[in-house]
């Protein structure tokens, strides 16, 4: 099981990581990834962001979320994570 943490702290509470978790929280229900994904937050996880994003850390990872895109997010940087490559 991965650890997919969403930061609440200030700067990312204000740029919407309640969006983001919410979003986050539907699609690993709608997929059936509990037993795959702990989602997580954390008051503080590094990588503020200047802009409207929300940092996200999954494993030694770190990425930014648009909370308006958070849907995008997790196909582009969750998805490739749970899935094995095939290898030739």
């Amino acid at each position: 099981m991965q650890n997919l943490v969403v930061c609440v702290g200030e700067k990312c509470h204000q740029s919407g990581a309640e969006i983001v978790l919410k979003s986050f929280m539907t699609i690993i229900a709608r997929e059936q990834l509990e037993n795959e994904i702990c989602l997580k937050c954390s008051f503080t996880i590094g990588g503020c962001c200047e802009r409207d994003e929300v940092s996200v850390r999954l494993g030694d990872r770190m990425f930014k979320v648009d909370p308006e895109n958070a849907h995008l997010a997790f196909a582009k940087d969750v998805w490739p994570s749970l899935t094995p490559t095939m290898e030739d």
